[in-house]
């Protein structure tokens, strides 16, 4: 085996599984020529392992130069890396909802449909997820002096999710979803705080203002999306990435909120038993206080 090829096998092994979440995820910020072959690898990514590269080039209408380029984009050195991953990987048509949610759906029908984008989001998250990344998260969460989270429309569930679970454990967190309330917020954070943004597209206009007020004031920012290479990843230290299966479901109503929520669950967990001297305590005495709050039988 020649070393180019052992070192490639190498950071194939090492790079984080789930090469077609990681095409979806990249999708959106793709240029319009390496967007086409990203669409013949989702659809037909038997046809790009069996035949060669200016072949493959001719197929789709564009350059070998421009299938280099969309491979380093996705994070391969070149397309023989690309190609190992996706040999490596099984083809994802099994789990894929391609099919639109008819009318004349019964609701067992539509209720399968709906679940299989949603598992096909959380399992695509967890192959695109970077444990270092996620490491990140979770060591600023826990020196926070405050933590302040974001979002507008149907993110607001998911940082008022985010919120509860970190107040619960005894943490200095706070939340803002009014949007002017957000920018002036973020802008008077004091030093030491974490700005926690969530943004399925990654362009809401009111929590791209947030961000970028918090990043001024000197906080460190977390953002959670769906997409890579937004606006509002430009003034993120921390960047979580979720993946969304490309299905007529309404991702964003669905399967979005789905892979938000699994992340949210994963930082909370992972705070909770890194600060389990203090965490458990919090935790106990906010069961007391729940349990005062329920009706008696």
């Amino acid at each position: 085996m020649s070393s180019d090829t052992s070192q490639e096998l190498t950071s194939i092994v090492e790079a984080p599984r789930g090469v077609f979440a990681r095409i979806r995820a990249g999708y959106p910020s793709l240029p319009p020529g390496e967007r086409k072959v990203a669409d013949l690898l989702l659809n037909n990514s038997q046809l790009a392992l069996s035949i060669p590269i200016n072949e493959l080039a001719e197929r789709i209408g564009v350059s070998d130069a421009t299938i280099v380029r969309c491979s380093q984009s996705l994070g391969f050195e070149g397309f023989r890396g690309l190609k190992l991953a996706l040999a490596a990987e099984s083809s994802p048509s099994n789990w894929l909802v391609k099919e639109a949610v008819d009318a004349d759906d019964g609701a067992m029908a539509i209720a399968k449909k709906v679940f299989s984008s949603g598992m096909q989001a959380i399992s695509d998250t967890l192959g695109v997820l970077e444990e270092a990344t996620l490491e990140r998260a979770i060591d600023a969460i826990r020196a926070a002096r405050r933590i302040e989270f974001y979002g507008v429309g149907s993110s607001v569930p998911i940082a008022l999710d985010a919120y509860y679970r970190l107040l619960r454990l005894g943490l200095p967190a706070t939340i803002a979803t009014d949007p002017h309330m957000q920018a002036i917020s973020a802008a008077n954070l004091p030093p030491g705080a974490v700005a926690f943004a969530v943004s399925h597209s990654g362009r809401s206009f009111e929590t791209h203002a947030a961000l970028r007020r918090a990043k001024e004031a000197g906080a460190t920012t977390v953002l959670l999306t769906s997409y890579r290479n937004t606006p509002l990843s430009d003034f993120a230290d921390i960047e979580l990435v979720t993946s969304t299966p490309e299905s007529t479901l309404r991702p964003d109503a669905v399967s979005c909120r789905l892979a938000h929520l699994a992340v949210v669950d994963a930082l909370s967990v992972a705070v909770a038993v890194r600060t389990s001297d203090t965490s458990t305590a919090a935790l106990l005495k906010d069961d007391e206080i729940i349990a005062e709050r329920e009706v008696a039988n």
